[in-house]
């Protein structure tokens, strides 16, 4: 993975961890219902065009992304439905709202085919089960993994949690014998980060999951 977007996760992760808040998720409809996402398919597009938010949107601890995306399985595909930010609308009453900022990103698009993202789309479903001010570290009765390769769908798993920490964990156990898993982990605790082996592996096993999950 490129040096420089490891480099941002694990700015990411740190400021997470000293924040210590749960994190507002996108949002991503299928079959006409709306369900939270736990992943964040927008990062790898907004990165390549080196975006940042404007002045005028609210940054706050629950939502470090400085945005927040609406998705929608249709057609066999994940598609970009909206992209929203926070503003003061009234500073004397700190009023906010929320503005729509996708055609500022695909100004002559009607349809925004998510085409840049592989990965695996990790859902939370059912009643949460236990809540952690931390991330997306809250848990659910059951889950979604939604498989995604260029922004089309090749793969959908519906699971209970025990189900999906076995998945997880099988998943996770094939990535560690990967030489980009060796790598990378070997970076973080040899490296300049210099962390403890029980923090680099949290760290992956959060951070990788969008990737490792879709092996």
């Amino acid at each position: 993975m490129i040096r420089q977007v490891l480099t941002i996760l694990i700015l990411l992760f740190l400021s997470v961890r000293a924040e210590a808040t749960a994190q507002s998720p996108d949002k991503i409809l299928i079959k006409g219902e709306e369900f939270s996402l736990n992943t964040n398919p927008l990062e790898s597009f907004l990165k390549s065009v080196n975006w940042e938010p404007p002045e005028e949107a609210a940054i706050w601890s629950s939502n470090w992304r400085g945005y927040l995306a609406t998705w929608e399985i249709k057609n066999g595909g994940l598609f970009l439905v909206d992209m929203t930010i926070e503003i003061v609308s009234d500073p004397s009453k700190d009023k906010r709202e929320r503005k729509s900022i996708i055609e500022t990103l695909f100004p002559e698009k009607k349809q925004v085919v998510a085409d840049w993202f592989s990965g695996a789309l990790i859902i939370p479903d059912g009643e949460m089960t236990n809540y952690v001010h931390m991330g997306y570290g809250s848990t659910y009765e059951k889950y979604q993994i939604i498989n995604i390769k260029s922004g089309s769908v090749i793969g959908h798993l519906n699971m209970s949690h025990s189900e999906f920490l076995a998945y997880r964990d099988k998943k996770f156990h094939a990535f560690k014998q990967t030489e980009m898993f060796k790598t990378e982990f070997t970076d973080l605790v040899d490296g300049e980060y210099d962390w403890s082996e029980e923090q680099a592996l949290e760290f992956m096993q959060s951070y990788y999951a969008e990737y490792y999950l879709s092996l």
